[in-house]
């Protein structure tokens, strides 16, 4: 059970990272082409061009923003869904094993009132005999 736990730990400290490497990697991605578009904008003295290309850049940003938090989202999802199934087994795996431990107990008690009962049987017996 352990090591299905730290295998739980371990396999969501590496979503973590992935999800945070991609987010790292597309904001430096993002500063990267609004330091192109600010370089492209002050050299270009035209303020009609320069504001629709803030837009397409607003609007990129937005884009892409929004598939990362869906991506971000989605493997949420997926972890929980894949923690709660493994949880689900778990309980699933305990509750049987105490079934079976007291399924076993009770077999093992009415194994022992039968030895009892016996015992008592053979002690009456002994004493008619003796008589």
């Amino acid at each position: 059970m352990l090591k299905d736990l730290a295998k739980l730990i371990l396999t969501s400290k590496a979503a973590l990272d992935i999800v945070k490497e991609k987010v790292e990697s597309k904001a430096v991605e993002c500063l990267v082409q609004l330091k192109q578009f600010t370089d492209k904008s002050q050299s270009n003295s035209s303020n009609g061009q320069n504001t629709d290309k803030t837009c397409k850049l607003k609007e990129k940003a937005k884009e892409e923003l929004f598939q990362l938090l869906n991506e971000i989202t989605h493997r949420t999802q997926i972890n929980e869904s894949q923690l709660r199934g493994f949880i689900k087994d778990k309980l699933t795996e305990l509750t049987n094993n105490a079934l079976l431990d007291s399924t076993e107990l009770n077999d093992i008690r009415s194994e022992i009132a039968s030895l009892r009962a016996e015992i008592s049987d053979l002690k009456s017996e002994l004493q008619l005999i003796k008589r």
